[in-house]
């Protein structure tokens, strides 16, 4: 029986793992009456396109009122490129220490880092706080993002006035 082409099609799925690592090596042989053929290989490279996006919020603390008030936020970190990021995720805050959860980012997946930062004085006087962050991940960085949180500002002054003398 002639061997057509539909016995030679050696198709594959291409998986994540096989994104992830880049390419795809397949070696075959060929066996007839006893006699097998050299290993012939051939390689599919993937295109890798590595991309992460930030979504940073405020989810406490806007507006404050005094110093020492805490404004809390929250950073969505999502992979939306096409291959999976190796942990950890980081974010960069200007003003604040941001926690992010330990793993590697697949694609299409998300994590939720979060951060707090203690209200000063100049914050107060100044009107608002605005800061901006940026997520990292194996090599990759995301878009810049800023909040800014307003404080309730209470001008108030008292006047006690006395006689000192005569």
């Amino acid at each position: 029986m002639p061997v057509g082409r539909d016995h030679l099609d050696n198709r594959r799925r291409f998986h994540q793992t096989d994104i992830d690592a880049g390419q795809v090596v397949n070696t075959a042989t060929a066996s007839a009456g006893g006699t097998t053929s050299n290993p012939s290989s051939a390689t599919a490279t993937a295109t890798q396109s590595p991309a992460l996006t930030l979504d940073k919020t405020i989810t406490a603390g806007d507006p404050y009122a005094a110093v020492g008030d805490t404004i809390d936020y929250s950073y969505l970190v999502t992979n939306t490129g096409n291959v999976t990021l190796a942990g950890p995720v980081t974010v960069a805050d200007d003003k604040a220490t941001v926690t992010c959860p330990a793993g590697d980012l697949a694609p299409g997946a998300s994590l939720t880092c979060t951060a707090s930062y203690t209200v000063t004085q100049d914050d107060l006087n100044n009107g608002s706080v605005t800061n901006t962050a940026t997520a990292s991940a194996d090599g990759t960085d995301s878009n810049q993002d800023q909040a800014t949180a307003n404080a309730t500002q209470s001008p108030a002054l008292t006047l006690d006035k006395t006689i000192t003398a005569g």
